[in-house]
């Protein structure tokens, strides 16, 4: 079996009788025989140009059905998927289609001036697909490059080939692309969705970014494997989501810690709109107890926490819904199959209740980071994945997170990392001599960027002039909300910056 064979299996368990996929944007409906259809007929589009399996297929669409579809397609042809973000500026856009060695790129029509811009340096790219409305010369339309195409095409991948390629910001300023296999998306998926109870009868709405594996696994794997139904909407909106769910009588609520803060602020008369939820879940972030107690009490749903990695397919721990204790500090046991352990700065294992470095082992670990040895053999050693995060495991298993990995900074939910900015803004601005960016709390969002700047000598610049600098060479989220001046960084004792010290200044 592989990641696309779940929906043919339900194709034909469930021909046109049941929805697989409901866009809430357009009320646009697709039954498991015709979501089996679109995969098909864009396998056999992606066929006539010329692929073989271990290909690398980008796709760079926003979070519509189309994603969803091309993504299965890719997943089909024995291809491998190399996911990109919409939001994402050039010079970011470059650096994965030439690492990730992309023949083909799926795109929106709204970001082919990006990617025109960066055409010729992509060597190995060959044909550019354009979803939207668009002519041009040396591009290939969407809607006529799928029209007649078979809606049959034979699956052949094997379970333990590659199937993804899934960038994550690096924290040297270099994103780096996590190889993942069937077997371990599948397994973990099957693992997570199990934990969190999912079945035939489950319908989830999905507002979460499809670019990424958190949003990817929720909203499409965990539901195809299960035969369960999708509600989609590209974006965010409270109350837009309230209303989805109470129309479709959805049953699970999957979101960021942000969502629930918005949904707590939702006028009264909204407070039954998630009178058919079974639970709720969340990731990407620290949830404040304060918040996630006062959805359940509110709204009378429980919300469970999640933690993942993209290394791990992405699932690591969840909160078990059938145990009868609660406890709202912790993210979960570990999920069937994964292997957790907390280490001191030696690798030496530690006791529960003593702090360290979460290493985690098991079926779904990324195979290595593409084309980076080195990182590869230094997030591996000993055949575990070395997280970064610091957390403390109890005598109960409960995993509890102390810290965040390598200072990334969690917006939203959207992991920014404070070294990828801070390059992003060096190469942007010759008149800055140093930068450091840190998290700040933020009530809303959990964290935001903070960015600290030192200019060389004889030059000035603005909090204004900095953050517009941002915008133009990096992704909305990651842009710094505030700039602080300084006449130097503080050092620590070997001089390196000290970004504690920063973060205290920030408090």
């Amino acid at each position: 079996m592989n990641l696309a064979e779940c929906v043919e299996i339900h194709a034909l368990k469930y021909g046109n009788s049941k929805a697989a996929l409901i866009s809430d944007d357009s009320g646009e409906r697709w039954t498991y025989a015709d979501v089996n259809k679109q995969i098909n007929r864009i396998a056999n589009g992606l066929q006539s140009l010329g692929i073989a399996p271990g290909s690398r297929v980008a796709v760079m669409l926003r979070s519509r059905p189309e994603l969803i579809f091309s993504s299965f397609a890719v997943f089909k042809t024995g291809c491998i998927y190399v996911s990109i973000n919409s939001r994402l500026k050039e010079k970011e856009i470059k650096h994965i289609l030439i690492n990730s060695g992309a023949e083909i790129l799926i795109c929106d029509s709204s970001v082919v001036p990006l990617i025109k811009e960066v055409r010729n340096d992509c060597k190995e790219l060959k044909h550019i697909v354009v979803y939207g409305d668009i002519q041009e010369e040396g591009l290939i339309k969407f809607s006529e490059w799928i029209e007649g195409k078979s809606d049959n095409y034979k699956v052949d991948p094997d379970i333990n080939e590659v199937a993804a390629i899934m960038y994550t910001g690096g924290t040297t300023g270099v994103p780096k692309g996590v190889v993942l296999t069937h077997a371990g998306i599948i397994g973990n998926s099957l693992a997570g969705s199990k934990r969190l109870l999912f079945d035939e009868n489950t319908i989830i709405v999905i507002a979460m970014p499809m670019f990424h594996i958190g949003g990817l696994a929720a909203g499409a794997f965990y539901c195809f494997l299960n035969g369960a139904t999708i509600i989609q909407q590209e974006f965010f909106n409270a109350v837009k989501y309230a209303a989805a769910f109470k129309k479709y009588k959805a049953t699970v609520i999957y979101g960021v810690p942000t969502f629930y803060y918005s949904f707590n602020s939702l006028p009264e008369s909204h407070t039954k709109d998630f009178s058919s939820a079974v639970l709720g879940f969340s990731g990407a972030g620290v949830f404040a107890t304060s918040v996630r107690k006062a959805f359940e009490e509110r709204f009378g749903v429980k919300v469970y926490q999640y933690y993942g990695l993209t290394e791990n397919s992405p699932g690591v721990t969840v909160e078990d819904p059938l145990s009868p204790e609660r406890n709202y500090e912790s993210v979960g046991t570990a999920l069937p199959g994964v292997e957790i352990k907390i280490v001191d700065e030696n690798d030496s294992k530690l006791l529960p209740g003593e702090h360290g470095e979460l290493c985690v082992r098991g079926p779904y670990l990324m195979t290595e980071y593409w084309k980076n040895p080195d990182a590869t053999s230094v997030a591996m050693r000993g055949g575990w994945l070395h997280t970064g995060d610091q957390g403390v495991i109890d005598e109960k298993g409960h995993f509890y997170i102390m810290g965040r990995k390598h200072d990334m900074i969690l917006v939203g939910g959207a992991n920014v990392y404070p070294a990828e900015v801070e390059g992003l803004l060096l190469e942007a601005d010759k008149r800055i001599q140093q930068i450091a960016v840190v998290g700040v709390a933020d009530e809303r969002l959990g964290e935001i960027p903070r960015a600290f700047v030192v200019m060389k000598e004889g030059f000035k610049s603005t909090e204004k002039d900095i953050i517009e600098l941002a915008r133009a060479n990096m992704a909305p989220y990651k842009t710094p909300r505030s700039v602080v001046f300084l006449d130097a960084l503080p050092t620590t004792s070997i001089g390196k910056i000290d970004k504690r010290a920063l973060q205290n200044r920030s408090v």
